[in-house]
């Protein structure tokens, strides 16, 4: 049976939507799979049980309206991680996942890539592959109510396979490489339980998590 370590949710984000609409996802696209439900707590436990994939949806920040900020990820967690993916881990980072870690520091340019801001009001996103067929699957091209993410992407030493649209503008919205061993892939969708359950985003997190294990 394939373990998933998911690490989901934080002070903006729901810990249960996200994990609903993660075992939505996982049921269909895997035979067979246990799903790990970590804390920021106990993440570094169960990553050094070097299970089959990670799952991070979950930025840095533990209480960002704070006036002193505290950030769960250490320098020696980001190292332990990149060691994990180097060593043939597989590696997804999920929409929050990507916010709030150093720029410069180990685990962005592990990612190749984070979240630079999105717009106050929440608005109708458009998510497409640009006609391109995403993992040797289907093409994508749908709009779901959405937090827009913009975000920096190392383009030019990654795979780019999804971007977004609204009248804000315009985004990459998903990337992969490979790194060492093993496989790094990028989303930025989605915030809402609505956009979370949405069955077109629902379809794509099915086609990265078949990938994600090819």
């Amino acid at each position: 049976m394939k373990r998933i370590l998911a690490l989901v949710g934080d002070f903006y984000h729901s810990h249960d939507n996200l994990l609903k609409a993660l075992k939505q996802a996982t049921d269909v696209a895997l035979d067979g799979c246990e799903i790990i439900d970590a804390s920021i707590e106990n993440f570094e436990q169960f990553l050094l049980q070097n299970p089959d994939a990670v799952v991070l949806s979950a930025e840095n920040r533990i209480n960002p309206q704070d006036e002193v900020v505290r950030c769960w990820m250490t320098e020696n967690v980001a190292k332990k991680i990149k060691e994990y993916v180097e060593g043939g881990g597989r590696l997804f980072v999920w929409h929050s996942g990507l916010a709030s870690y150093p720029e410069e520091g180990e685990f962005c340019k592990l990612v190749k890539g984070y979240f630079k801001h999105h717009p106050d009001k929440q608005k109708p996103v458009r998510y497409h592959s640009d006609q391109k067929v995403v993992f040797e699957s289907k093409e994508f091209d749908f709009t779901i109510m959405d937090e827009h993410y913009f975000v920096f992407c190392d383009k030019d030493n990654t795979n780019i396979y999804l971007y977004s649209e609204s009248e804000d503008g315009s985004s990459i919205a998903g990337w992969w490489h490979n790194f060492g061993k093993g496989k790094v892939v990028a989303l930025t969708p989605a915030h809402r339980e609505d956009g979370l359950l949405d069955n077109n985003f629902q379809e794509l997190l099915k086609v990265i998590l078949t990938f994600l294990f090819k």
